[in-house]
Parts: structure tokens; C-alpha cells; sequence
């Protein structure tokens, strides 16, 4: 039998607040018949859809900007186009292909990136995982 610990409170306040995070997948898990007790306490939803073309860029410049970049390696749209493409916009597509990016970058010594390496590092990550390795289905 599956006990939730829910609807604890102290005199003015609730004891226990759960945060459940999960993949798209996680969705379908939680419409399951099994569910409806925890659905029945989920006070908010929200579904973070993947990103567009435009939000893909900022993203990845975003995080290149936190850890101090300066323009060095430049970035041509078209790798952007190309990241955006191979990804579907998922982010966390688009962290592993530019973290092999930035890793092949530093190898051999490049300071710049278009849609020509990154689809070096692409074909690589295809060879590695036999295939598309999960890394380019498109989850939304």
C-alpha cells in the first residue's frame, strides 16, 4: 500500500511542501490511474516547452557570458542555426552538444564556431552512440 505524507499541518502552517521536477515524460506518469491521490494535491503545473531558434541563442550566450566568455570563441549564426536544429531546443540537448563543442574547440585550439563544426561534433556524437544516440529526438 502507498501512503502519502500530505496534509500534515502545524497549528498555522503546512509541515511538509513537496516539489516534484521531472522530464515530459514525468506528465504522462503523473495522468496514470496509480496518480490521482498525488494529483489531487498538486496545487500548480507548468510545462517549460523547448526553445525557439532565437531563445536557443540567448540561452547559449547566457550561460557562455556566466562563466566569463568574451567573445572568444566567436559563434556564426549558422552554428547556432545548427545547434538549434540537432536539439529540437531542448536545453539539455543543447548543454551536451556545446559542451563537446567547447571541448573540440579546445583541442584544436579554434577560436571560432560555424554550422561546419558543429556538424563535426554532431557526426561524432552520431558515430559514438550508434545512431542519434537520443541526443537529437526532439523532446517537447
Amino acid at each position: 500500500e502507498l501512503r502519502m505524507l500530505s496534509n500534515y499541518q502545524a497549528t498555522d502552517r503546512s509541515l511538509i511542501q513537496t516539489f516534484l521536477v521531472g522530464q515530459p515524460e514525468f506528465r504522462a506518469t503523473m495522468l496514470g490511474e496509480r496518480m490521482s491521490q498525488l494529483r489531487q494535491r498538486v496545487i500548480a503545473a507548468c510545462h517549460l516547452p523547448a526553445l525557439d531558434a532565437l531563445d536557443t541563442q540567448a540561452y547559449i550566450r547566457h550561460r557562455l557570458k556566466t562563466v566569463g566568455w568574451t567573445g572568444d570563441p566567436a559563434f556564426e549564426d549558422e552554428a547556432f542555426d545548427e545547434i538549434h536544429n540537432f536539439t529540437g531546443g531542448i536545453p539539455r540537448k543543447i548543454n551536451t552538444l556545446c559542451d563537446r563543442l567547447m571541448l573540440m574547440g579546445f583541442i584544436d585550439e579554434k577560436h571560432a564556431f560555424g554550422a561546419r563544426e558543429v556538424r563535426e561534433v554532431i557526426a561524432e556524437i552520431q558515430i559514438e552512440m550508434g545512431g542519434l544516440g537520443g541526443l537529437a529526438s526532439p523532446e517537447r
